[in-house]
């Protein structure tokens, strides 16, 4: 296929690059409604929450919610079906239980379902409502599901909470009943053990993950002005070397990433891990990042077990949450969202996230170049690589992220996951984009123009600022930074399923790959020219020649 000028293979059929640009675009805008403007949205109205834990061996959470200010004959509750950063369905009202509706003094309303996620309350002549109803929760740690046990609570919102139809823009409040003698921490809290929040909107309520437990660690920092907490709950004992430890080298992925795209627009962010529980996991949220992996901490570790998954999900601050695809923000959680552009969002954040353990310090060269190779012989000795582009496979996330699997499959001849290929073209543009202007621009200042592209533009909705990007976007950004016209190899190695030319770039940089054993291997060239010495330490460094 590499040698095939003007064409390339979809899944097996050939198509002109015309039809996958327009097709990339068609997939960027679908299913995308309309933005509604606010003088055209229904009135408010006051929307309430309220979540305890008064059995935590029962794993069942007991949400309530207050609707007032009521208008019309019927009012819709909607629970979703994903949860953003994960895209496979998964149909969470499927753990409600107890679902009830009465008035505020106590009376029955009555109530049907139009679907397994729709809940529709015949509210004709009623000023407010309440609704109660258990969700069971009792899954391994995720950044997708809650739990809910003797040892804490951890929720994430879409799992949890359902959502007034309509009113999605909405303020809502949110007041927590924990359990006596556990604490409560999560992005939003100002003060310690806060249970009354205020959202802008229900999205920004399900974006915020809380954790409740009888004890867990709170450290802090400040960068760039912003406040950046830790909150580390551990199962087993830790040491304060450890400790100390851990914290610095969160410190510095915040430093390098924040020299990457600048600090993000907060006062706050917090990271919520969890160390030594079943499961694992790491999930990107506006203000705070929900962290999870298996292995307790060992003192002997190059990198502590939380380490390296919070250089990817701290990166996510920017790309993804704000820097955003054009159905990330606002959600439509009716239904699973199919998006060509997970590539970058998810594929450049694994990129920058493998670099950063370098470029901030925590690990030598030999690692960096390690992770470099490791990427490099995955994108170009997989089988899936030849079956599905970037696009394609970002497009199928919801079939592989997540999803049940109870269909056999053959996932690993067809399917190269969009962080893999995502980081592989990172890794590439990176350094040609470095080539190209002699390091004086990189794969940031790409971003950057991204950026501009989407988040300094005038805000498409009630969710956050800016709009969602689109394939073209990307594309136009990229070419900005190289000085060049990028269509071409978008079309080839974006979407389509040519090979990428990562001797070339890497020899513009001294580097050489040998692929000699079972691991490939990065090699510095000896005796670099000025000119490659210059990008190759920029490129280790992170830094501009």
């Amino acid at each position: 296929m590499g040698d095939m000028l003007g064409r390339i293979f979809f899944r097996g059929t050939v198509v002109p690059h015309r039809f996958v640009r327009l097709a990339a675009a068609a997939l960027s805008a679908a299913a995308v409604a309309p933005s509604v403007s606010a003088a055209q949205r229904p009135a408010p109205y006051s929307i309430a929450y309220q979540i305890a834990m008064p059995e935590p061996a029962s794993h069942l959470y007991q949400i309530q919610i207050d609707v007032g200010r009521l208008h019309g004959d019927s009012l819709i509750l909607q629970m979703p079906v994903w949860s953003p950063g994960r895209y496979a369905p998964m149909f969470f009202a499927k753990n409600v239980q107890r679902f009830t509706v009465t008035t505020p003094s106590g009376a029955p309303v009555s109530w049907d379902r139009t679907d397994g996620s729709r809940w529709r309350i015949h509210t004709r002549g009623l000023a407010a409502v309440r609704v109660t109803y258990a969700s069971y929760a009792d899954a391994p740690m995720s950044g997708t599901f809650s739990v809910l046990d003797t040892l804490h609570a951890t929720w994430n919102g879409p799992s949890l909470f359902m959502y007034v139809e309509h009113h999605k823009p909405d303020p809502v409040s949110l007041h927590v009943v924990p359990p006596a003698g556990w604490h409560i921490i999560n992005g939003d809290a100002a003060t310690d053990d806060q249970v009354d929040y205020r959202f802008e909107n229900y999205d920004r309520l399900v974006d915020t993950p809380t954790e409740v437990a009888p004890h867990f660690m709170v450290d802090s920092f400040t960068v760039d002005g912003v406040l950046y907490r830790t909150m580390v709950h551990h199962n087993g004992p830790t040491t304060p070397d450890e400790r100390a430890r851990f914290v610095g080298d969160v410190h510095k992925i915040v430093t390098y990433e924040n020299s990457v795209f600048g600090p993000p627009p907060i006062r706050m962010y917090t990271f919520l891990f969890h160390i030594g529980f079943p499961g694992g996991d790491g999930m990107e949220h506006l203000f705070s990042t929900q962290i999870a992996d298996r292995r307790p901490w060992v003192d002997t570790a190059t990198v502590l077990s939380g380490v390296g998954t919070a250089a990817h999900e701290y990166f996510h601050v920017w790309n993804v949450k704000r820097v955003r695809p054009m159905l990330l923000g606002p959600f439509d959680y009716t239904r699973e969202r199919y998006e060509p552009s997970l590539w970058v969002a998810e594929g450049w954040t694994q990129y920058y996230g493998q670099m950063a353990l370098h470029r901030a310090g925590i690990t030598d060269q030999a690692e960096m170049l390690d992770a470099a190779a490791g990427i490099i012989q995955q994108n170009l000795t997989a089988p899936g690589r030849k079956e599905v582009s970037p696009r394609m496979a970002s497009f199928e996330a919801p079939f592989w992220d997540g999803a049940a699997t109870t269909q056999p499959n053959n996932r690993q001849q067809v399917f190269l996951t969009y962080y893999t290929q995502g980081a592989g073209r990172a890794l590439y543009l990176d350094l040609f984009i470095r080539e190209r202007t002699h390091d004086r621009r990189t794969l940031g200042d790409a971003f950057d123009n991204l950026r501009k592209r989407s988040w300094d533009q005038p805000n498409a909705s009630y969710y956050l600022q800016g709009r969602g990007y689109t394939e073209d976007d990307v594309e136009r950004a990229v070419s900005e930074a190289a000085g060049v016209d990028m269509r071409q190899w978008f079309d080839r190695h974006v979407g389509g399923t040519d090979d990428v030319d990562f001797d070339g770039v890497l020899a513009g940089a001294g580097l050489r790959l040998d692929r000699a054993g079972a691991r490939w291997t990065i090699e510095l060239v000896p005796d670099p020219t000025p000119e490659q010495l210059r990008i190759r330490q920029g490129w280790l460094t992170g830094n501009k020649g």
